[in-house]
């Protein structure tokens, strides 16, 4: 019998200026689930975005230095008084959700013992709606370590699903990190234990954009070794690293074709700082 918890908190952090925000919102509104989307944005932006979108709970975020993740976390304070939800994503506002989003839920609720964190395939979209490729991700989260501690990032937070326990247990967005927040507060998921699920299906786009924070890839690598050297301490052997590798590299393979038919030979790095759409 398929669980009753379906209810989902969505947050969006917003400076209210994005021109694809309709979008993402609209993303939200037709899944077809109980959800709480609740946009966290500057102090002056809350009225007119409560106008412009009056189903959404439009909430103060924690100032500009705050940024994305002191917004989640406004968000997530407000949101710890409510009881209508027992998921938690996140989705940026130049980013949405697809069908496949409630899809991967209804068919997570009607496992036995459903894992605490959920996540499936993310569409790479360019500024004109155009898909690039999918992005590359480790379906086994049992290889996830041996891919980080070389460097690879084996999935992405467009999508992921949280059980609430887990969100309230892990006290928010740790927000010292401007890039790679997401990357901690899903480890630090699973250092408390939680468990993991891939679904093959689309559940969420991310969209390549000029001047976007994700092209800064010093700082995204800077913060990822640190946060790996912090959550998995412990080195994987190399054999097992050079299997994770190679793996990954193989099942990742029509992605990789993907991507290099949209926009030639290019690292994931190179990409997200590029950012611009092409023709």
């Amino acid at each position: 019998m398929m669980s009753a918890y379906r209810r989902i908190l969505v947050v969006t952090p917003t400076l209210g200026e994005s021109r694809f925000l309709d979008k993402t919102v609209d993303s939200v509104a037709t899944q077809p689930l109980e959800i709480m989307h609740v946009l966290s944005a500057p102090v002056e932006r809350q009225q007119a975005l409560q106008a412009r979108f009056p189903h959404a709970h439009v909430v103060p975020d924690n100032g500009k230095l705050g940024g994305i993740y002191g917004a989640l976390n406004a968000a997530l304070t407000q949101a710890r008084m409510s009881a209508g939800w027992d998921w938690f994503t996140y989705i940026n506002d130049d980013d949405a959700l697809l069908p496949g989003f409630s899809e991967v839920l209804y068919r997570h609720l009607r496992s036995a013992f459903p894992e605490s964190v959920v996540y499936g395939d993310v569409s790479m979209i360019d500024e004109s709606d155009r898909t690039i490729a999918l992005v590359t991700v480790e379906r086994n989260p049992a290889w996830i370590p041996a891919l980080l501690q070389q460097g690879i990032s084996p999935l992405m937070q467009q999508g992921m699903l949280f059980r609430r326990e887990i969100v309230e247990s892990l006290g928010g967005f740790d927000s010292r990190y401007r890039l790679c927040a997401d990357l901690d507060f899903w480890l630090r998921a699973r250092a408390a234990g939680a468990g993991f699920r891939y679904y093959p299906a689309r559940v969420a786009q991310f969209r390549l954009r000029g001047g976007q924070l994700s092209a800064d890839t010093a700082v995204t690598v800077r913060e990822q070794e640190e946060i790996v050297r912090r959550h998995l301490p412990v080195s994987v052997s190399y054999l097992r690293k050079q299997a994770a590798f190679w793996r990954y590299r193989v099942h990742n393979l029509p992605r990789y074709l993907a991507r290099i038919r949209a926009r030639g030979f290019q690292t994931s790095y190179r990409l997200l700082q590029s950012g611009v759409s092409q023709p």
